[in-house]
């Protein structure tokens, strides 16, 4: 995984973050979600969903976000300049 990819970054653009202790916490975009079951780590880089599932690093958030596989994301960084 690219060290230079922000997941806080990238999820901020998709949801609202709120702080909870050692972790960001928002509702969840890849399901319905009433409460805010979405976990990111920011020391990790990770994200957990605890209502769906889901779970990974930048890029499975962007693959599921954008609804492209890793292929696709891989090249679409690149092409934005990103080292990976």
């Amino acid at each position: 995984m690219p060290e230079n990819l922000n997941l806080v970054e990238i999820a901020s653009k998709h949801v609202l973050l709120q702080q909870s202790r050692k972790a960001l916490k928002a509702r969840c975009p890849f399901h319905k979600d009433d409460t805010t079951s979405l976990m990111i780590t920011p020391q990790n880089n990770f994200f957990k969903c605890f209502g769906c599932g889901a779970e990974g690093g930048p890029i499975e958030f962007l693959m599921r976000i954008e609804n492209k596989s890793r292929t696709e994301i891989v090249n679409g960084l690149a092409k934005q300049g990103f080292p990976l």
